[in-house]
């Protein structure tokens, strides 16, 4: 079955997969988090992070969870720096299926992902990169400053 099929069908069934998840999934385990493999991995050795307790928003984890997460990010991106040269941490939050977001689970996570250049998933290749020239650069801090205080 399709990645898309599968949450679909516990969509409808209104179950969340990583509150779902089993001990023979996990590669790791503290009090507050879990990791696993990415069960539709972008490349080789990608791994999730979750919490335990079910969360939509980074802002709900508390403080023992967020040192819990801390841990094993950092033990986790230790581990994959033995075999890959760098390790990207996405956090998704928020809500699935808003058609802003790709985000496909309703339960806070953290993805691991080695050796993969952010251009591969958003087409924008170190050849497209533009640099904001300082006049443009100062209005952008300015817009986002503003819109986000």
């Amino acid at each position: 079955m399709e990645y898309w099929e599968i949450l679909a069908h516990l969509k409808a069934d209104h179950i969340c997969p990583f509150c779902q998840e089993t001990h023979p999934h996990m590669i790791h385990e503290n009090e507050h988090m879990y990791i696993i493999p990415a069960r539709a991995p972008y490349v080789e050795d990608h791994l999730l992070i979750i919490p335990k307790r079910h969360v939509i928003l980074l802002q709900e984890l508390n403080h023992p969870e967020l040192i819990s997460l801390h841990e094993l990010v950092d033990t986790r991106t230790n581990k994959l720096h033995t075999k890959h040269e760098a390790v990207n941490l996405l956090l998704r939050d928020g809500l699935a299926d808003t058609g802003k977001s790709q985000k496909s689970v309703n339960h806070l996570h953290f993805h691991l992902i080695p050796d993969c250049p952010i251009w591969e998933k958003t087409g924008k290749g170190e050849a497209n990169r533009q640099f904001l020239e300082d006049h443009t650069y100062t209005i952008l801090a300015e817009t986002i400053r503003e819109t986000y205080k």
